[in-house]
């Protein structure tokens, strides 16, 4: 057959999608995976088989490349590509070559094609027509390269250029300890895990075993934790406030002279010490402490810490020093009451 002349005008580059089944053909699933030996022979015959003859026929024909093999006796769905713009009508030719070719085929190499099969597009054609996707997934065009794949669906993977399949069937692990698999439309695949009158599983897997026993042992546990720990912090703060009050304590040099003044006064001062340790008994007088601060009380300490005031002067061997801070001290005493106090509870 002599080739077919092409059109001169209008002139664009083209690619065209063709696809034809072979009837006197078997489908296996090994057509679906492009690695497979048997697709890689299949692919290797109808190239041998189609090129010569569209060189020969087609002006500027440049390459066919297989895209895939359907089942349903064998559909071959095919591109070819022209290293020149040409004719806008050339599908139409690519159709009546194509036709031509199934007569062929089955004359004189018992390749039975249903030439009522063929489908001819050029290439503004939707890419995924000629995209063997199942209903699990969904055929996407690049829109830089303009080529059309099939993408799985959520929970759907394809193995070995197989048709997407669920990921329950794939991974029959995939939910552990008797869990059931399913898909969820949109979300992908899920676990219902077991559960039983008080235990159960969970996790993304059902991987992890719970009981009420061990829910309520973790519970006190963290409890227990935080009381801990808050006694701790508790324990600390009390311990830091402390130290600062004694150092503010130790730090204050009106303290510190007041309890020097007071050490002092009972190591050497008659009055605070006993009857049977000292000779001075005869200034030692204990009366007992009023119930009432009253201006009173305060007048009748006066009177009494004058009184010894002039038995110190006469009858003690302490020096004028000494002496000056027994008086000091006494003064505080009828003066104050919280040092009165604090006197009454060291003598």
């Amino acid at each position: 057959q002599a080739s077919i002349a092409m059109p001169v005008s209008p002139r664009r580059a083209l690619m065209v999608f063709f696809s034809l089944r072979v009837t006197n053909m078997v489908f296996s699933e090994d057509l679906f995976n492009k690695s497979s030996p048997e697709y890689k022979a299949l692919e290797q015959r109808f190239i041998e088989l189609l090129v010569p003859y569209l060189q020969s026929n087609l002006s500027h024909f440049e390459n066919l490349e297989i895209l895939n093999f359907r089942n349903g006796s064998i559909v071959v769905n095919s591109r070819m590509r022209f290293g020149r713009p040409v004719a806008r009508g050339v599908t139409t030719t690519v159709y009546l070559i194509l036709e031509d070719f199934c007569n062929t085929a089955y004359q004189t190499m018992n390749l039975a094609i249903d030439k009522y099969s063929l489908d001819v597009e050029s290439d503004q054609a939707d890419p995924c027509k000629f995209q063997a996707c199942n209903e699990y997934a969904e055929c996407k065009v690049n829109k830089w390269s303009g080529e059309a794949e099939c993408v799985c669906n959520a929970g759907y993977f394809s193995v070995d250029g197989l048709p997407c399949q669920s990921i329950c069937e794939l991974r029959t692990d995939f939910c552990l300890n008797d869990g059931k698999c399913d898909i969820i439309p949109g979300q992908g695949a899920i676990c219902r895990c077991r559960v039983g009158e008080n235990w159960w599983y969970r996790g993304e897997h059902c991987e992890e075993y719970v009981s009420e026993p061990l829910v309520v042992g973790i519970a006190i546990a963290s409890v227990a934790g935080f009381l801990l720990v808050a006694s701790g912090v508790l324990f600390f703060l009390a311990r830091t406030l402390r130290d600062q009050y004694d150092k503010d304590e130790a730090e204050d040099p009106i303290r510190i002279e007041s309890l020097q003044s007071i050490d002092r006064a009972t190591k050497y001062n008659p009055m605070y010490e006993s009857e049977g340790t000292t000779g001075y008994s005869h200034y030692y007088r204990r009366y007992p402490e009023p119930p009432v601060y009253s201006s009173a009380s305060a007048e009748a300490s006066t009177d009494f810490s004058s009184e010894e005031i002039r038995h110190i002067y006469e009858n003690s061997e302490l020096t004028k020093e000494e002496i000056q801070d027994r008086i000091r001290i006494i003064e505080l005493y009828a003066k104050d009451r919280q040092f009165a106090d604090f006197v009454r509870q060291h003598q």
